[in-house]
């Protein structure tokens, strides 16, 4: 082996010796950030173990784990070491609205025999999966069927006043029964349809939807959605500190402004800090919660504003500009 060659493979070998470092301690901080759920277990709620459930639609519900940031439900028939067919492999998310886990998922279903199962799982760790047996039977009457809802996803919260509902089809049913209900569970409104879609206009507000299938004097039990619905948009930022033309020596520069908060959907910040008068070449951008934002700038002159937003996707006016100098 020449010199040029043993140099080579020295520098080969101390390359990989330290890009394997640094990923080794990059993988320890990522893991002991992440809380380890794999010794916990997913409670199962129903159906219980060998249940036998009537009718057309099947409801499965868990109790929540805490860490996790997902679910994955599996359904089989008639069991997963002899599946025929995996009729639901479904991951169930936060909702981005309000940060919502669910845990329970609707499905409409053949009459046979299945298996479920349902884990947890976050960006680290995964449970084991947790697994019950059932039966779903024809029912005996009418009213054993159940009103699966299919949009809007419960707890929508929105800036749209006109939402169209959609439900499935029921089976010998004659029509439907739609509801709103307020906050304070009173019926604002009551229609009767016989297709399984409604578009209703909303006020602003917190409601419940639901809906029942109805045949001649029987009917079926209600499914309900729970939605919100915000119209109003953010109240304008007033910046407090640091104050506008102020100097300091101070590097670490904490930002605050106050805001009153408007009842409705959840409401947050973003704050910009830019390092030109004209707003142009943005330093630092970040979305918070609490109303003040902490960053470490060099010497310089900085400009900031912020502006409000809620959950519902309102967006209100861009606050005045500020400038501070740190020398």
């Amino acid at each position: 082996m020449t010199r040029t060659d043993q140099h080579i493979r020295k520098y080969i070998t101390t390359g990989m010796q330290a890009v394997l470092l640094g990923i080794a301690f990059t993988g320890c901080d990522d893991i002991a950030e992440v809380p380890d759920i794999s010794d916990k277990e997913v409670v199962l709620i129903a159906p219980t173990d060998e249940a036998t459930v009537k009718g057309n639609a099947v409801t499965f519900t868990w109790q929540p784990v805490e860490d996790a940031e997902s679910y994955i439900l599996q359904v089989a028939t008639p069991d997963f070491p002899n599946a025929s067919q995996v009729v639901i492999d479904h991951t169930i998310e936060r909702d981005t609205s309000d940060n919502v886990l669910a845990t329970s998922y609707s499905k409409e279903m053949l009459p046979r025999a299945y298996e479920w199962r349902v884990k947890a799982v976050n960006s680290g760790y995964e449970t084991p999966f947790s697994t019950n047996a059932f039966i779903l039977t024809e029912g005996d009457a009418f009213s054993d069927n159940t009103v699966v809802l299919n949009s809007p996803e419960n707890n929508l919260v929105t800036n749209e006043a006109e939402i169209a509902l959609s439900w499935g089809v029921i089976e010998e049913a004659t029509g439907y029964r739609v509801q709103i209900l307020d906050a304070g569970e009173s019926v604002v409104q009551e229609e009767e349809v016989t297709e399984p879609s409604l578009d209703i206009t909303f006020e602003e507000g917190g409601f419940t939807w639901q809906v029942r299938a109805e045949k001649d004097a029987e009917s079926t039990l209600y499914t309900s959605r729970e939605l919100l619905i915000d119209l109003t948009v953010p109240n304008t930022p007033e910046l407090t500190a640091p104050v506008d033309e102020s100097t300091t020596s101070e590097t670490e520069i904490t930002f605050t402004w106050s805001r009153e908060n408007i009842s409705g959907s959840a409401e947050y910040d973003k704050i910009s800090v830019y390092s030109d008068e004209s707003l142009e070449t943005l330093v630092t951008e970040e979305e918070v919660n609490n109303k003040t934002f902490t960053a470490t700038l060099e010497e310089g002159t900085y400009y900031w504003n912020v502006k409000s937003f809620d959950r519902a996707g309102n967006e209100g006016e861009l606050s005045s500009a500020f400038s501070f100098t740190i020398n």
